[in-house]
């Protein structure tokens, strides 16, 4: 019986053997290599998946916030012709940044073959926007003119293999071992904010989604304190049985929690990030229909059902994407950033600087970017590593030119990774995935979750303004996988470590300033001089001049950052 075993368990190992070896002979991982280094190819394929929905969730939120530059007037008061012109704007920047997502990709994934997808930045934006001082004149021009300056910098450092290892050895060993964890905080920070489970009151975070409903909704009902997670109770003797968005935001913090849970029991599996964003989904869905029912039963229907069906009407209708697109082509402006983005005289009359202005964001541009790529590659990639920083510098020239904001090295790539993606096969199938989603949104059909509480979503848009309107909707379980994809990050990171005494000072001041500040560039600016200073009274200090350098480079920039 023993010598029988012995021989299945032979003959299913030999079976196992002959299929790693085709698939190690596989055209895909001759080209790829994921085999070899310990992939499949479905796991590349459902890593890529996982990135392109995520992705996808970021990118609204990054139009969420440009839109609202381009817009004309305040959303709930404009009128039917500005919001039809005003649907146009969004559909033309959205098209464009998914485009511009997936060429970058799919050269990331084709060239440095590194499961790395590099998206429009919502964080890059939020400080071009806001660092760089929105509100004194500058136009969204004017921002792409500083991108299109700071990309042609960036890319000179990225073309040149030894000024671009001379630039990574100026940043000290321990501030880039802290830069995943830095960058994972923000991504935490960020997406926690998105879910209303964490309310830090007036946050330097642009903040969209659940968390900004809940304030709104207690300013409106002032006996509320606290939310209370399905509770009827509060729910009905409170009033808000009239509120459309009280039990959405149940399903919604609800579903949160059931992704949170299913990461945390499946984490063990082989795509525990995946079956955490389904779970939760489909938590949300059958909570949503589980209040339609009881709201049925009880004879009337308070709750507003057109976050079911204004996701129909935006494939269906003639407001979905892809029938935007001869308005997009016949608006398209390619290079408006050279017409409009080098007049100052706006800025400079409300007494801005316009050297300063460079010399901020060319910084900010080259520490975000480059620490992100650092952060998001491995030690044995170095030169994958370098050829996806020329990627992303390449693709950060055509950009502004598009009239898109930066792309950056999306940390997100963080939860294919967790779900054992290891090669550019899982950045050519995210890149697939975005340019799908740009003539149709399938991303938002499946995943968006609540509307606007400012606005009453139309259910019947027609001339744009449902299109308008949709990109006011969240995406709060994906926001909630988003948390876990940073947590899985910082994770990764810590397991080699945050060093000891002067090293473990200059982990420590990255990882608190990049979250204090909320700036990534800063952390690292600031872990530099740190290193800097804490090793100037050693005899046997680790300095170079080109740790010296950046330290000079970083204080400029936060000096840049006060005076702006």
């Amino acid at each position: 019986m023993s010598e029988a075993r012995a021989s299945r368990r032979a003959q299913k190992a030999q079976k196992l053997e002959r299929k790693q070896a085709r698939r190690a002979a596989s055209p895909l991982n001759r080209f790829f290599h994921h085999v070899d280094r310990g992939s499949t190819t479905s796991r590349e394929v459902m890593g890529g998946l996982l990135t392109c929905i995520l992705c996808v969730c970021g990118i609204f939120m990054n139009l969420q916030l440009i839109t609202a530059m381009l817009i004309s007037g305040p959303v709930g008061t404009a009128s039917i012709t500005e919001i039809a012109a005003n649907g146009e704007i969004i559909a033309r920047q959205y098209f464009l940044s998914m485009l511009l997502a997936f060429a970058g990709s799919l050269a990331i994934g084709l060239i440095a073959r590194l499961p790395l997808a590099q998206i429009p930045s919502l964080g890059l934006s939020t400080v071009m926007i806001s660092t760089l001082g929105i509100g004194t004149g500058l136009t969204w021009q004017n921002l792409l003119a500083v991108c299109l300056v700071s990309s042609v910098v960036y890319t000179v450092i990225a073309a040149v293999p030894t000024l671009r290892r001379a630039v990574l050895k100026a940043i000290p060993r321990p501030v880039r071992q802290a830069a995943p964890v830095a960058l994972g905080l923000l991504v935490v920070f960020v997406a926690m904010q998105l879910t209303g489970l964490v309310s830090l009151g007036d946050s330097a975070v642009v903040n969209y989604g659940t968390g900004t409903l809940i304030t709104r909704m207690e300013d409106q009902q002032a006996a509320v304190q606290t939310f209370r997670l399905f509770d009827f109770a509060t729910y009905n003797s409170l009033g808000y049985k009239a509120d459309s968005f009280y039990p959405l935001l149940q399903a919604c913090l609800l579903g949160v929690l059931a992704a949170f849970a299913a990461f945390l029991l499946l984490r063990r599996t082989r795509r525990p990030v995946f079956h955490a964003l389904m779970i939760g989904t489909v938590v949300y869905f059958l909570l949503m229909l589980l209040q339609v029912v009881v709201e049925m039963k009880r004879g009337k229907l308070n709750f507003n059902l057109d976050p079911l069906w204004g996701r129909l009407w935006m494939v269906g209708s003639e407001d979905a994407q892809h029938l935007h697109l001869e308005a997009i082509l016949r608006s398209l402006n390619l290079g408006e950033v050279f017409t409009r983005g080098f007049d100052f005289s706006a800025y400079t009359e409300a007494g801005g600087s316009v050297l300063m202005l460079f010399g901020t964001g060319v910084l900010t541009f080259l520490f975000a970017n480059i620490a992100t790529v650092d952060a998001m590659t491995r030690d044995e990639e170095e030169k994958q590593a370098g050829l996806t920083m020329l990627v992303n510098a390449g693709a950060n020239v055509l950009a502004p030119i598009c009239g898109v904001s930066a792309l950056a090295v999306t940390p997100l790539n963080a939860a294919a990774r967790r779900d054992g993606a290891r090669s550019g096969l899982s950045a050519v199938v995210a890149a697939l995935g975005f340019l799908v989603s740009a003539f149709v949104w399938v991303v938002p059909f499946v995943f968006s979750t609540t509307s606007s509480y400012d606005i009453q979503f139309n259910l019947y848009g027609h001339y744009g303004t449902s299109m308008q309107l949709f990109t006011e909707s969240s995406f709060i379980v994906a926001d909630s996988v988003m948390a876990i994809a940073g947590l899985c990050l910082i994770a990764g990171a810590l397991k080699r470590g945050i060093g000891e005494g002067r090293n473990a000072a200059a982990f420590l001041v990255t990882v608190l300033a990049a979250l204090l500040l909320n700036s990534l560039a800063l952390g690292v600016a600031a872990g530099i001089v740190s290193h800097v200073l804490t090793n100037l009274t050693d005899p046997e200090r680790e300095l170079t001049y080109g740790h010296i350098g950046a330290a000079i480079c970083g204080i400029a920039l936060m000096a840049l950052m006060l005076l702006l």
